[in-house]
């Protein structure tokens, strides 16, 4: 073949990979002549964008749970305090969560690469929980001047997780007279967590936090 007929083929070739794209850019739907699917059956290839929508839906599991809808002016950040009891029930709440799909500590499905460059632009590195997950269930049990969060995978399974000591700024102590506190949404955050180091991740064990956010209310 000579030299000549090889310009013209690719010529071919990347015209007809720029029509595809326009198509596939401006309809979102494939051409009748998109022989993409034909290469992927044979070579057994699998859509990157499939590959990213299912490692995004496991990082997102668990953001539909709710406990009801608040107004965000009456909704502030909660301050816990959890001893090493409380942290071994919130880890063996994850491993149960994680052992039915409902969360995924992966580092996002990002490959080693990727996540290195994220830990470079973050100062608090990655954590393999890239966003909070959403605690499936969780209540709020006041013992004298205490409140307690207690949750976990379901009611019957409820574990203590930890003591609100602050709302805001204000210390709960100065609050349970003036107000009710109800919460809003307790999240999973932290965990196995890698930073960057000269030239690549280092690893280092994490325990898991809870992120929370209460509403309030005047009595």
């Amino acid at each position: 073949m000579t030299r000549g007929a090889l310009f013209i083929l690719a010529f071919i070739a990347l015209a007809y990979f720029s029509y595809l794209n326009v198509i596939h850019y401006f309809t979102k739907k494939q051409s009748r002549i998109d022989f993409s699917p034909w290469i992927e059956k044979k070579l057994h290839m699998k859509p990157r964008e499939e590959k990213i929508e299912k490692n995004s839906n496991l990082s997102k599991a668990g953001y539909v749970q709710t406990n009801g809808i608040f107004d965000n002016e009456k909704m502030l950040p909660a301050s816990l305090k959890m001893n090493q009891e409380h942290h071994n029930n919130l880890k063996k709440i994850v491993e149960v969560l994680e052992q039915q799909g409902y969360l995924s500590l992966n580092f996002g499905g990002l490959s080693e690469e990727h996540q290195l460059k994220v830990a470079r632009t973050n100062t608090n590195g990655i954590d393999a929980l890239l966003e909070p997950v959403a605690l499936p269930y969780f209540e709020l049990e006041k013992r004298g001047d205490k409140f307690v969060i207690l949750g976990g995978v379901n009611p019957l399974e409820r574990k203590e997780l930890g003591e609100i000591v602050r709302v805001g700024l204000t210390p709960v102590a100065d609050i349970g007279d003036k107000y009710e506190i109800f919460l809003a949404a307790v999240v999973i955050e932290g965990g196995p967590h890698k930073f960057a180091g000269r030239s690549s991740l280092v690893s280092e064990e994490q325990p898991f936090n809870l992120g929370v956010q209460v509403a309030y209310n005047n009595k």
